[in-house]
């Protein structure tokens, strides 16, 4: 039953809001959190006890019910996603006097169906089900990219809406044509029968995949509306944009992807898909004088670069893009909750912003964020990135690994501009206050980066049965329908 709590628990608080409301709104927010640290617990006991197999499936009536699995891969989905929402949920209830949102028994249950929803995601192991997660995911991320009701909060609610309406509709074609042709909506009995379908209708549903989750795994160029999306929302919702929910759908698009084409038809395809993406975005990023805007353009060449990883289909680079991962979702959780400390005060993010601001503390955090995020030594960031450009020279892919480095070259000219705005001599007027309980997340979150990055191999065998696990498509049809 223990996969099915990540799901249920989180959903099952939606229902238990108003009785918890009534105990006030105290009650309701540490229920939430204490429901949060409870699933964080469950996960690390599963860590500890987990085998180098999958070890859990909870199915009915299989190849055509509804199934979860949870495997080494999907587990380190499952506890990077609680870990952010409980240090998020955390933050906030450290700030909530300063900077409270209205009306919190909606707002704990948006977080907490976005929590369900990306762990459902990267659990289901049935497409449909994956289709009904995709819209509780985008349902819950519309809702709360408009959360503040400002201008530009619902204008980056209403383009999230649009774009994840179309996204929806090109994944249901795909999920239509699956079953008129298939039969079946479990993954294992489609991934056996997709290469015997005729090229032109596995051709037509592997684009309108692509499409579909295209939108949401932010991949040029579909992802034109992300830039607004990050402006008009809060830095805060914005954390949990860019920890869980594009790495939610990231995992399970390149899941999908590997047990329909194991052969990597289109992997040349999508590596440079994967490449384009990542020089548009940071050639933007040049560009911009806004943080959020910076960041969230920061984040698409971030994503981008996890695609290629993943497009790779081979086990180190795999296990090079969960390094990614991990380094990408810490260090930009990290960024966007010192611009929700900045936003406080004041709601303008102008770069010129950071000459002012008064808090040594912030800025150290944000440096190691940054650090971490360029690939240099010493933080998980690095280790990453080393991996995917070793894989990248073995496989003799020498143009994408020129790109890769070109276009990090480019994000350290914007970074090191940040960093010199923020070393500015000048007087500093704005002063930032930041609580204790606020520097203990910054700190835990600073410490798991250098730590992480001084010691990979503390995780680096756990990264690489996950990659082995995620691309080992034998094994999955096996375990879900039998050999």
């Amino acid at each position: 039953m223990s996969s099915t709590l990540f799901i249920a628990l989180p959903l099952l608080f939606g229902f238990a809001t108003p009785l918890l409301s009534r105990l006030g709104k105290n009650a309701l927010a540490y229920t939430s959190v204490l429901m949060q640290l409870s699933l964080l617990g469950l996960a690390l006991s599963l860590l500890l006890a987990h085998s180098s197999t999958t070890v859990e499936l909870i199915s009915i009536a299989a190849p055509l019910g509804i199934s979860f699995v949870l495997s080494t891969a999907s587990l380190l989905m499952v506890l990077l996603f609680t870990l952010l929402m409980t240090l998020f949920s955390l933050y906030y209830l450290f700030q909530r006097r300063a900077n409270a949102y209205a009306n919190e028994s909606k707002f704990f249950t948006l977080l907490n169906m976005l929590l369900a929803a990306s762990i459902g995601l990267v659990l289901s192991s049935d497409i449909f089900n994956i289709y009904v997660f995709f819209e509780i995911a985008g349902i819950s991320a519309y809702i709360l990219s408009a959360y503040s009701k400002t201008a530009l909060a619902l204008e980056s609610g209403l383009k999230y809406l649009l774009t994840g309406a179309v996204a929806s509709i090109f994944l249901l074609f795909a999920i239509v044509l699956i079953y008129l042709h298939v039969g079946s909506l479990n993954l294992a009995v489609i991934a056996e029968q997709f290469q015997l379908l005729p090229y032109n209708v596995k051709l037509l549903i592997s684009l309108l995949l692509l499409i579909g989750f295209g939108f949401k795994v932010e991949v040029f160029p579909l992802n034109f509306w992300v830039t607004d999306v990050y402006q008009g929302s809060t830095s805060l919702v914005n954390a949990l944009f860019s920890g869980i929910v594009v790495k939610a759908y990231l995992f399970v698009f390149f899941h999908i992807l590997y047990l329909f084409l194991p052969q990597g038809e289109f992997t040349l395809f999508l590596l440079y898909l994967g490449g384009v993406s990542m020089l548009v975005a940071e050639v933007a990023g040049l560009r911009q004088t806004n943080l959020k805007r910076l960041f969230a353009y920061s984040s698409l060449g971030q994503v981008a670069l996890i695609f290629v990883a993943f497009a790779m289909q081979n086990i180190q680079a795999v296990q090079a893009a969960f390094f990614i991962v991990i380094a990408h979702s810490l260090a930009k959780f990290m960024l966007f909750l010192a611009l929700a400390s900045l936003e406080k005060t004041e709601q303008n993010m102008h770069i010129d912003r950071l000459k002012q601001i008064d808090s040594p503390f912030l800025m150290v955090m944000m440096f190691l964020a940054m650090l971490s995020l360029l690939g240099i030594p010493l933080f998980v960031g690095f280790v990453g990135k080393f991996l995917l450009l070793k894989s990248l020279a073995v496989e003799g892919m020498l143009t994408l690994l020129v790109m890769v480095v070109v276009a990090s070259f480019i994000e350290a000219i914007y970074y090191f501009k940040l960093m010199g705005y923020m070393l500015h001599k000048g007087t500093r007027s704005e002063k930032v206050e930041v609580s204790l309980g606020e520097k203990m997340i910054f700190v835990s979150l600073g410490l798991s980066l250098l730590l992480l990055g001084v010691f990979p191999m503390s995780i680096a065998g756990f990264l690489q049965n996950a990659a082995e696990v995620l691309l080992d498509q034998t094994a999955y049809i096996t375990l879900l329908v039998g050999g």
